[in-house]
């Protein structure tokens, strides 16, 4: 399975760059934009009144209309083209937060807006993982995909920082002003070039198939460690700092800074990184991100947060690094845009299944949820290693 592009063959290989250096500058555009309103759902949800364990829930609606509508969003973006599927998402994202704005006032939309993101996600997703692939050079996945983290994590440097002060001095409806005008132009880079399409070369069957096979399991279980982890910290941590904080710029210059450390680290040690063993690298960055996960248990004030946080986002880059490139690997040999769906609807079924376990933990409204939340999170980023049994001896090369 390829993708179709309308060029010429001859400027083939600086087209190729071309097409990538577009996916970088409107994936750091996107960062950015969301980087301003993204980290606040849930805190936005919290202070308008809604429990944690109804914001649980609201996300757990989000993974299983995700899950239902898998295989129509891939037929979706076959139809509609890899660029065009982004910029239809765009719209979906807009709506999404405009509906947010008016959840207050109609609260039915708790129960809608989530398959609203649902759309945004597949088309989004799916488009900007199949246009990476296709441009990507196969033995260049790791340098590519540290290039555009790092482009990401310039674009969403002072994003949350930004976002915070917006919040707490003009309020959500500035913020989210800001974030939506900046998402409507985020999709522009990617139209200075043709469009391309993906062949929709699997059925619904053989996709859920494939996903539960005994072959597939480390798959699976490596999506289910990113998918649990990642959904803590994007929606219980910063409640969980909004709680102890009480300050909305506090909250997000607590995760622009930590980022801010990260770069750094990404300028002086880079090269570094890019000579070591990807398997290697992840085994390491796994252990690493586990007990930046744990040192999250001990923490109280903004000081002991920071220093916290800004060792748990760098051992985040250790992991998500070579975890994303050996994916890369992996898909590009084979029908990677069938992979590309499967990982989606893994890493939401895995959101669906422990969603409920903590749903009733809050319920149970004990003093140290948080910190349960936190020690399931620490062991969830120990899985990510599982994606390596994948990969074949004659693949494991350096980043």
């Amino acid at each position: 399975m390829s993708l179709i592009f309308h060029h010429n063959h001859h400027v083939h290989d600086f087209f190729k760059q071309k097409e990538l250096n577009e996916l970088y500058i409107s994936h750091g555009i996107m960062n950015f934009a969301l980087g301003l309103v993204s980290v606040f759902v849930p805190v936005y949800l919290y202070t308008l009144g809604y429990s944690i364990v109804a914001i649980l829930g609201y996300f757990f609606l989000n993974s299983l209309s995700f899950v239902l509508l898998s295989y129509v969003g891939a037929r979706a973006v076959a139809w509609l083209g890899v660029k065009h599927s982004m910029l239809t998402s765009v719209v979906f994202l807009i709506l999404y937060f405009i509906g947010l704005r008016q959840i207050e006032a109609y609260p039915w939309l708790f129960f809608i807006l989530p398959i609203a993101r649902t759309m945004e996600m597949m088309l989004y997703n799916y488009s900007f993982h199949l246009n990476f692939i296709s441009h990507a050079d196969r033995k260049d996945h790791g340098k590519d995909v540290t290039f555009d983290q790092t482009i990401a994590l310039l674009a969403g440097l002072a994003a949350p920082f930004v976002g915070g002060l917006l919040a707490k001095f003009f309020g959500f409806n500035v913020l989210f002003f800001v974030g939506l005008s900046i998402i409507a132009v985020s999709v522009i880079p990617l139209f200075f070039s043709a469009e391309s399409y993906a062949k929709l070369a699997f059925n619904k069957k053989g996709l859920y198939k494939d996903l539960w096979s005994r072959e597939g399991r480390p798959l699976l279980f490596s999506y289910s460690g990113y998918a649990i982890e990642s959904w803590i910290g994007l929606i219980l941590w910063p409640i969980f700092l909004m709680i102890i904080l009480t300050d909305t710029s506090k909250v997000g210059a607590l995760i622009s800074l930590p980022a801010f450390i990260t770069l750094i680290f990404f300028y002086f040690f880079g090269k570094k990184i890019d000579q070591l063993n990807k398997n290697k690298l992840l085994s390491i960055g796994s252990i690493l991100h586990f007990f930046g996960w744990v040192g999250r248990l001990f923490v109280q004030g903004f000081d002991s947060v920071f220093l916290v946080d800004a060792y748990k986002r760098l051992s985040e880059r250790f992991v998500q690094i070579p975890w994303s490139a050996i994916f890369y690997d992996i898909a590009s040999d084979g029908n990677y845009f069938k992979m590309i769906v499967q990982r989606e609807v893994a890493l939401n079924v895995a959101r669906m299944i422990i969603a409920p376990v903590l749903m009733v933990a809050f319920t149970l409204d004990k003093p140290n949820n948080f910190l349960a939340a936190f020690i399931i999170a620490a062991l969830a980023s120990l899985l990510y290693p599982a994606i390596s049994k994948f990969l074949s001896p004659a693949k494991e090369t350096s980043i």
